[in-house]
Order: structure tokens, then sequence, then C-alpha cells
């Protein structure tokens, strides 16, 4: 049974995951000859194996390969979000993006403008914990509470 904290971490996990997936666009513009990029260059130095000169601190390091789980996993936390509406699932998508770059809370005023929206910050953010709600809700099988006398 997924709780809400458990969904959102899914899905921040999942944007995390989309982040790493490489751009195969881009890799394809960047290919050509090898034949100069082999050939060394006495005034620089030997590169190393990351592509740097001289030192290998010279270059970042590059993110661990995706797995298949966590690709599996990423379009399961995807797929949670099929079944939204659009408005809803754009303003996930905004909230968790912000949650992916390493925010603790999600500054929801300024998510107005790419809402559409002026004002209502407290708004997004109860809309944005009802969808959340709801995508644990279809997860768990329906609402436990439905059946719960409230009275």
């Amino acid at each position: 049974m997924l709780g809400f904290e458990d969904v959102e971490d899914r899905l921040v996990e999942a944007v995390r995951t989309c982040q790493r997936y490489p751009d195969r666009e881009r890799g394809w513009q960047r290919i050509r000859s090898a034949w100069p990029e082999i050939s060394r260059d006495v005034l620089v130095g030997d590169y190393d194996a990351r592509g740097g000169d001289g030192s290998s601190s010279d270059v970042a390091l590059r993110s661990a390969a995706m797995t298949r789980q966590d690709v599996a996993e990423m379009e399961e936390a995807f797929a949670w979000l099929d079944r939204m509406d659009p408005v809803d699932r754009k303003l996930i998508g905004l909230a968790i993006a912000q949650l992916a770059r390493g925010r603790r809370e999600v500054p929801w005023g300024k998510l107005l403008p790419a809402m559409g929206l002026t004002k209502g910050a407290d708004g997004l953010r109860m809309r944005y914990g009802r969808a959340i709600t709801a995508i644990c809700n279809a997860i768990n099988g329906g609402n436990p509470q439905r059946d719960v006398s409230m009275g």
C-alpha cells in the first residue's frame, strides 16, 4: 500500500531517471569522423579516459547508467499520470520537477504563471494534494475511507 509521500517520492525518482536518460538526437548530431578525435595533440598533452586534458579532475563524472528496473519504475510512475486530468497532470509535473531539483517544498506562488493564474497559490497546493491522493487511491484499489462512517 503506497501513501502520499511514497507516490511523491516515486514520481521524483521518475523525473530524476528521466533526466539521466541519454539524449539520442543530440548524440546523433555530434557524430563525426573519429580520426581527428583520436589524434594526440602534443601541446595539450594526453587525454584521460573521460575526455579531459591532463588530470581527470578536469571533467565532471557522468551519472551512473540506468538499469532496466530504473526505467520500468519510471514508466510505471509516469503511467499513474495517464488517468489524470491534463491540468492536474501539468500541476503535478511542475511541482514534482521542483522537488526533483532538490527543493524541500514546492514554491506554489512561482507555479502560478505557468498554470495561467495570478493568484491562488494555496489552491494549487490543495489541488496538488487531491491529485496525488487520487493516484494513491487508484494504486491501492480505491479509497479505504469511503465506507467509514463520518458521523
